[in-house]
C-alpha cells in the first residue's frame, strides 16, 4: 500500500512517517508527500475513515491525489 501514490496522503495522515517502497516508486511517493501538509493529510485521513466502502475510499483518495498533483497518474 505504501508503494501506491494514491495511498500516500492517507498513510501520512494516519501517522505513518516511514514508508517501505521499492526504488521504482520512490519518486512518485516523494512527489505526493511533498505536495501535502501534515494537516491536509490528516484531514484526508479523517474524511476517508467516514466513507462506507473501499471503492468510495479509493475514489476519494484518487480525487485528492489529482487535486494535489493534477498531472499525477492515478
Amino acid at each position: 500500500m505504501s508503494g501506491e501514490p494514491v495511498y500516500a496522503a492517507l498513510l501520512l495522515g494516519l501517522g505513518l512517517r516511514q514508508f517501505s517502497v521499492t526504488p521504482h516508486h520512490i519518486p512518485e511517493i516523494k512527489r505526493v508527500i511533498r505536495a501535502v501538509t501534515v494537516m491536509e493529510a490528516e484531514q484526508i485521513a479523517r474524511e476517508a475513515l467516514h466513507l462506507e466502502t473501499a471503492t468510495e475510499v479509493t475514489n476519494y483518495l484518487r480525487d485528492q491525489t489529482r487535486r494535489l498533483l493534477p498531472d499525477a497518474i492515478t
